[in-house]
């Protein structure tokens, strides 16, 4: 019975597919008693069961998702590779298309205390905007406009820069207020011991020698204007873009070099000397315009151009 073929054949095959199974896989990361089956697609763990692989998840929070954006060595780059990374960036472009057509339909609407507040505050040659409600910083904007008293009352975060960019938030900052007044409690003894510590160097450098910047929005790179603490607030927001409420940094006068400060009657002859220049152009081109309608062979020239070719009937 032990010559018999088929039984010496089945006997022996079991052994070597194991084996081989072994060589492949190794055993089990998580158990390490028995011969690995499974690989997973993402961190390359194998496991031998369903058991060991919900371990291994959980240890390792892995998802269990290959990462189609892993790097692969060129050597090891296939097909199947090539075709997984043109199908990611098929889909990247799927979604930029889709964002750009819905970003019209984005708009959130506005409750009537900003809404009023954004009205006022165009009156005073403010150009305010707001982010989604979901954002921490339209949740923490606290500026409205005070019916009773016919002002808008600022929420104004202060960022002292040379301590760490320590914030001061607050609310209820008059338009009316002169900068050099609401910064003056900041810049004597506080009796916060923290608040002491962190504020001691612009105390000791005092309004002289502290520039006041507001960060210029939505322009390239980080820039900012000065604004005058002798002003008032009103006075120094005037032709500004603003997001929520003002953001003012505040910077010892020996480190303000590092700062792109621009002026605003800069950016307003910019606005103006666009503008001019489109107008320039658009005179240009109605000259071009008027010395084409007098000259006839221009437009023989242009029939020609437009109503002639070598289909034309007119060549017979």
């Amino acid at each position: 019975m032990n010559s018999d073929p088929d039984s010496c054949s089945t006997s022996s095959g079991n052994p070597s597919t194991s084996t081989a199974r072994k060589s492949k896989l190794g055993s089990c990361e998580v158990c390490a008693t028995q011969n690995a089956k499974y690989c997973c697609p993402r961190c390359e763990v194998k496991t031998c069961s369903l058991n060991c692989n919900r371990i291994h998840k959980f240890e390792v929070e892995c998802d269990g998702q290959r990462d189609r954006t892993k790097f692969i060595p060129i050597n090891k780059f296939t097909n199947l590779d090539l075709s997984s990374d043109y199908r990611l960036l098929e889909e990247v472009s799927r979604v930029l298309e889709v964002s750009k057509k819905g970003r019209p339909n984005l708009k959130f609407p506005l409750n009537a205390r900003f809404l009023r507040l954004q009205k006022e505050a165009m009156k005073r040659h403010v150009t305010l905007r707001f982010l989604p409600k979901t954002f921490v910083r339209h949740k923490n904007n606290s500026s409205w406009f005070n019916i009773e008293k016919k002002i808008i009352e600022w929420h104004v975060d202060w960022i002292f820069v040379n301590s760490g960019n320590f914030k001061i938030s607050e609310t209820r900052v008059s338009e009316n207020a002169r900068l050099s007044s609401v910064l003056h409690k900041y810049l004597i003894k506080q009796e916060n011991s923290e608040c002491q510590e962190k504020l001691q160097y612009y105390q000791a450098a005092d309004l002289p020698g502290v520039k006041v910047l507001l960060k210029a929005e939505q322009k390239s790179g980080k820039k900012f204007y000065e604004m005058d603490p002798t002003y008032t607030l009103k006075e120094c927001l005037r032709n500004k873009l603003i997001i929520e409420h003002p953001t003012i940094h505040l910077v010892l006068r020996d480190q303000a070099s590092f700062y792109n400060i621009i002026d605003s009657d800069d950016d307003e002859d910019s606005k103006k000397e666009l503008k001019k220049q489109l107008k320039s152009g658009q005179e240009v081109i109605n000259k071009i315009i008027q010395r084409s309608e007098k000259d006839e062979g221009f437009y023989e020239s242009l029939k020609n151009l437009l109503f002639i070719s070598e289909y034309s009937d007119d060549d017979d």
